[in-house]
């Protein structure tokens, strides 16, 4: 497949919109395909403590009207790599910095209509350095249990994409 043509109808530098018209493997052409376009990648953290407990943090999505527990994570300020940033968002949004910090992997959470990338982390010998100093964002911050998070899964109370696939992930590196 190949992008043979692109109309941008909004751009910022935190998000843009464009139409693009899209050649097939058979030759046809696909147009006004929406491609929403995220300049910067973003990174999640899920933070282990050393006795195997999840922190987690509380947040209100004014974009769903839902209050979520959620593990940090954030865009990448300009110039920023995905470690530089998931090392700050777990400083602001929790309070904790991290001894080590492993990359899990990216993954892009709407490929299909996106090209925003997530790069998730787990980071161990999580110890508190300070207070949560992204009060607009953040709620509070809250340690949980392997079986609590998994409950919490179950019933619907993490909901969040990023903070799912972290888990996923850590749970599944845990097991080995």
């Amino acid at each position: 497949m190949e992008i043979i043509a692109k109309r941008t109808i909004y751009g910022s530098n935190w998000v843009s919109l464009h139409h693009i018209d899209v050649r097939l493997r058979d030759g046809q052409v696909m147009r006004d395909w929406h491609l929403i376009d995220f300049p910067q990648q973003a990174a999640g953290i899920v933070p282990l403590g050393d006795d195997g407990r999840i922190l987690m943090i509380d947040q209100f999505r004014f974009t769903t009207g839902r209050r979520t527990w959620e593990t940090p994570g954030g865009r990448l300020d300009a110039n920023e790599n995905p470690l530089e940033a998931a090392r700050r968002e777990l400083r602001e949004e929790t309070g904790h910095a991290a001894e080590t910090m492993e990359f899990l992997g990216p993954y892009y959470p709407s490929s299909g209509s996106s090209n925003q990338v997530f790069n998730i982390f787990l980071a161990r010998g999580v110890k508190k350095v300070g207070e949560i100093t992204d009060t607009n964002e953040v709620l509070g911050a809250r340690w949980f249990t392997p079986d609590d998070v998994r409950k919490m899964i179950n019933n619907h109370e993490i909901i969040d994409g990023m903070t799912l696939t972290g888990l996923l992930w850590v749970f599944d590196r845990l097991r080995q």
